[in-house]
C-alpha cells in the first residue's frame, strides 16, 4: 500500500510540475508579446545612435587630421618667418657693410 501511494504521490508531483512549467510557457508568450514593441523601438533607436556615433568618430577624426596639419603649417609659418627675419637681417648688415665699403678709380 505504501508503494502505491508513493508512486501516486511521484506522479502528481511531475503532473504539477509539467502544469507549471505551461502556465509559465503561456505567461512568457504572453508577455513577449506585449515587449516586443518596445524592444523593436528600442533596437532602432540604438541602431540610429550607433550610427550618430560612427558619423560623429568619423568626423572626429577628420578633425584630428584638421589640428594636425594646421599644427605643421603654423610650426612652418613660424620657421619661415624666423628665415625670414633671419635673411633680412643680413641683407641689412651686407647693405651696411656695402655702403662703408669705398671703391677707388684709377
Amino acid at each position: 500500500m505504501g508503494g502505491v501511494l508513493g508512486t501516486l504521490g511521484f506522479v502528481m508531483g511531475l503532473a504539477s510540475i509539467w502544469f507549471t512549467v505551461e502556465a509559465i510557457k503561456r505567461i512568457d508568450g504572453r508577455g513577449d508579446a506585449m515587449v516586443r514593441p518596445h524592444v523593436r523601438a528600442l533596437k532602432a533607436r540604438l541602431a540610429e545612435t550607433n550610427a550618430r556615433l560612427g558619423d560623429l568618430e568619423n568626423r572626429l577624426s577628420r578633425v584630428e587630421d584638421r589640428m594636425v596639419a594646421t599644427r605643421m603649417e603654423s610650426r612652418a609659418a613660424r620657421d619661415l618667418a624666423e628665415e625670414t627675419r633671419s635673411i633680412r637681417h643680413n641683407l641689412q648688415r651686407s647693405r651696411a657693410a656695402y655702403e662703408n665699403v669705398q671703391s677707388y678709380h684709377a
